[in-house]
Formats: structure tokens, sequence, C-alpha cells
């Protein structure tokens, strides 16, 4: 399972990102054939160091700050860092974090509709996906539009939260894409 980042990871990310907006903030002004302004701290011989085009710079970074961290969450959830990798052949690693992590962050069709089986209550739950945990002690889903199966009998609930040890977990992936197997 995936480890709380410690405050020294944080804060080199914090500076990562802020570095990344600065760069993609230069370029955009550079494409834009704008001029970039250079802070110079040894010509501060009380002058203002914060002129009105440097201000102009600061408040542009902060919609691409918000930009570029929407597309980093979304790639890193999609894994396309890793997906290039394993497309070239350099790893066949899931990244970070285990399996479970990557298939439910996978936007495959496949992995939506599940059938949690708990073996020592004789219970099955079928249905869709609606939210899991990525870490934590418990392995944690909710399922919407939820058939469970107990014994000979179904019962039907809009919501379901399940909460499993980690080896206590068994899913199934029903789905079955029939242009695979059509000849």
């Amino acid at each position: 399972m995936k480890e709380k980042p410690s405050q020294t990871e944080l804060i080199v990310r914090a500076l990562m990102h802020g570095l990344t907006t600065y760069a993609f903030d230069y370029l955009i002004y550079k494409s834009t054939n704008d001029n970039f302004s250079e802070l110079k701290l040894e010509n501060a011989d009380g002058t203002a160091i914060l002129t009105d085009v440097f201000i102009d710079e600061i408040l542009w970074s902060i919609p691409i700050a918000f930009v570029l961290a929407v597309l980093w969450i979304y790639s890193a959830n999609r894994k396309w860092l890793t997906r290039m990798l394993q497309m070239i052949g350099a790893t066949k690693r899931y990244g970070g974090e285990d399996v479970w992590d990557f298939i439910f962050n996978s936007s495959r069709v496949a992995v939506e509709y599940v059938r949690v089986r708990d073996w020592e209550k004789n219970v099955v739950y079928a249905e869709w996906v609606n939210t899991f945990s990525e870490t934590g002690q418990l392995r944690q889903l909710v399922l919407r539009d939820v058939a469970m199966y107990y014994e000979d009998n179904m019962f039907e609930a809009p919501l379901i939260y399940i909460a499993r040890d980690p080896k206590d977990m068994h899913i199934e992936f029903p789905y079955k894409n029939r242009s695979m197997h059509d000849g």
C-alpha cells in the first residue's frame, strides 16, 4: 500500500510544481513575443522589486499552475508515464502502488462492473464501482445499483459500502468484450 509522503517530499513536489509553472509561464510569454521580466535582486537599491509587469506574470501563473495540477493528477491516475514505459518494454511494473490502485484507476470499461465475494458470509455483491480506497489498512469499495446474493435470495440496494482486509477481498470482473472473442 502507498505510504503518506513525508514533509520533505511535499516540499520538493511543491517546489517542482512551482518551477514547472514558472517555466510554462515563461514559454507562454516567449511564444506570444511578450517580454518576460527578470528579477534582479542585486539592483534592489530601494527601488520597487515587484513591478506591474512582474505582478502580471505572477497573476498569470495562478491559472497555469491550476491547469498543470489538474493535468498532473489526471496523468498520474491514468499512469501515462508507466504505460509509455510498458509500451517501449522498459518496465512491467505497475507504478508505486499495488495492482488494486492500478486496476481501479484504469479507464477500461471491464473494471467498472465487479462481483465481490464474501466466502465467510456466503454473500456476493454485484454491480458498478462508484468509489474505492487508494490507501489504508482496509480495502474499501462503494458499489452502486447493487444486487446482493445470499444463499438463494437476491436483495437490491442503491449504494453499498464494503470494507475488508486486503487478504479477504475477492473481486471478479465479469465483463467480456464480445468483439474480442467473436471471429
